[in-house]
């Protein structure tokens, strides 16, 4: 514990040394005349803290210390770094210090129980109670814009990479359908976690008014739940291609998407997580290779009173899982009706989404459908699921009472979809050794609980927002079946600063 809040000071003294450098390099370099000769800098700086208070789902006695489900602990995202721009060519420099403190030492459990919350999940990656350290979040060289070739953009280097948001509209409403339901399903920079991830690779672009295509080459880096985020993952490999159709002028607002996804992962130290029995897993040391294809399409209607909505979003995949065949698919649609001239413009929106599990853990066929790298919590507020064997039938309303306050409440009812298969959980590979997802057998049950969640952000001011978070889940047999306590709470409250 002494030697890990050495660790933390030593990172935190570093990183804001460095951010304190950006700062003075930003303020000497616009004396100096910024903008000069076509270039321009600009300094990056913010910094994001948070309280997470967290009452998971409660163990059988004995398993561990009494109340070990029930902790808080605080986390601190520092990053600094600065952009460069001449003509058709930007760079970027910004790395990251991420700080934890105070994460639970009693709360990572062996199977079934697993870790019990985030707070938990951190610990287990390198059982330090108190963690910092400062990594490159970003390092690259963009061009894009030029005369010979305006439609076209290449990105090499380090970056962030949301499948879903290669393009993002003008009309406000599809533009939050596109961040909050579509993006990050898959591949994302988990930027719900305090390390967050980024890709080392390439990627390019070709744009025009109507359409849009990109491409992409990459390895992830290590981090989510992992505090050493400057490694890459060099066994696991991702590309990516999608053609966008973006909103036409002579159309109501539309977005579709058909895309595809590479995903391939090399590790030799990593259990694969699946229904099958664990020395059968240990012993299968074969690659992960999986081919993602899939669409989505939404848009927003105008009507004589208020707007409707709608969202589709498909997935078929096929490849190796290791020792089997893979197989699985996922599906969501999605629809809302908001009526943006009343007070706190009311956008009520219903879905259900259902991805495929695993039917027999005896065959030679994998069809648990598989997340790869995503965002996971963008559609698990609360991070006790995910998009892998659930089905998931949700209602929320979004209200805005002021121009700088956004409300969100929902409520998910959750099922496995095929109780021979498991409860997963997780947002993908953090290192080498850890697969990035979990899962907990359903004693052959199907329901797994409900949740009902409250959201607040605040743009206190142009370079200030506030959020807050609560989310309560009502465990049904499937939780049952492993934990004693049925009923989850977890909250949060974060203050994000940007220079």
């Amino acid at each position: 514990m002494a030697q890990g809040g050495s660790m933390a000071k030593r990172c935190w003294s570093c990183g804001i040394a460095c951010g304190v450098v950006v700062l003075i390099a930003a303020r000497v370099l616009a004396s100096e005349g910024q903008g000069k000769n076509g270039w321009q800098w600009t300094p990056l700086l913010s910094d994001r803290a948070r309280v997470e208070v967290v009452s998971w789902f409660a163990p059988p006695p004995g398993r561990t210390s009494a109340d070990a489900e029930d902790y808080s602990f605080y986390a601190n995202q520092l990053r600094f770094g600065g952009e460069v721009t001449w003509q058709f060519v930007q760079f970027i420099a910004e790395g990251q210090y991420t700080q934890l403190l105070g994460l639970p030492e009693d709360a990572s459990l062996p199977p079934p129980e697993g870790n019990l919350g985030p707070g938990a999940v951190y610990f287990a990656h390198t059982r330090r109670h108190n963690q910092g350290e400062v990594f490159l979040k970003r390092g690259f060289v963009a061009l894009r814009g030029s005369e010979a070739l305006p439609e076209l953009s290449v990105t090499l280097g380090r970056f962030e990479y949301s499948d879903g948001l290669e393009t993002l509209p003008k009309d406000a409403s599809l533009a939050w359908l596109k961040r909050a339901r579509v993006a990050e399903r898959l591949v994302g920079p988990f930027g719900y976690t305090h390390v967050t991830r980024s890709f080392d690779g390439l990627r390019a672009g070709w744009d025009q008014a109507r359409w849009n295509l990109t491409a992409m080459v990459s390895r992830p880096t290590q981090g989510g739940f992992e505090i050493s985020a400057n490694p890459e993952l060099r066994d696991i490999s991702l590309a990516g291609l999608a053609w966008t159709l973006k909103e036409q002028p002579e159309l109501f607002p539309v977005d579709a998407r058909l895309f595809w996804l590479y995903y391939e992962d090399q590790r030799d130290n990593a259990l694969k997580v699946d229904n099958r029995p664990r020395e059968i897993r240990a012993a299968d040391r074969k690659d992960i290779a999986i081919h993602t294809v899939g669409l989505h399409a939404l848009g927003v209607v105008p009507l004589e009173v208020g707007k409707a909505d709608y969202l589709v979003w498909l997935a078929v995949q096929r490849g190796r899982w290791g020792d089997l065949d893979h197989a699985a698919w996922a599906w969501s649609l999605e629809g809302g009706y908001q009526l943006p001239s009343l007070f706190a413009q009311p956008w009520l929106r219903v879905g259900y989404t259902q991805t495929s599990g695993d039917t027999n853990p005896n065959d030679n066929q994998h069809e648990t459908f598989f997340q790869m790298l995503p965002t996971a919590r963008v559609y698990a507020q609360t991070p006790f699921y995910n998009l892998m064997n659930v089905e998931d039938f949700f209602a929320q309303v979004l209200l805005r009472p002021h121009a700088q306050v956004n409300v969100r409440a929902d409520w998910h009812w959750l099922r496995v979809n095929d109780s021979r298969d498991l409860w997963y959980a997780g947002g993908g590979a953090s290192n080498a050794r850890i697969f990035g997802f979990s899962g907990i057998p359903t004693g052959g049950h199907r329901e797994l609980a409900h949740l009902a969640d409250f959201s607040i952000g605040w743009n206190i001011h142009r370079r200030l927002t506030a959020y807050a978070y609560y989310g309560h889940a009502f465990g049904q047999n499937v939780v049952g079946r492993t934990f004693t306590g049925k009923q989850l709470d977890y909250a949060y409250v974060e203050l994000t600063a940007r220079y």
